[in-house]
């Protein structure tokens, strides 16, 4: 797992690093929006 990682930031750089992160970001908020609207609206 370790170097499977390693070799793929090592192929992708920090571009790839950052469009991750971004959406990740970006899924979790989106899912906390939507489960907030669900939970509170009957």
């Amino acid at each position: 797992m370790g170097r499977a990682l390693q070799h793929w930031l090592d192929t992708h750089g920090l571009p790839a690093i950052a469009a991750a992160v971004v959406g990740i970001a970006f899924a979790l908020s989106t899912l906390i929006v939507v489960g907030g609207y669900l939970y509170v609206t009957p």
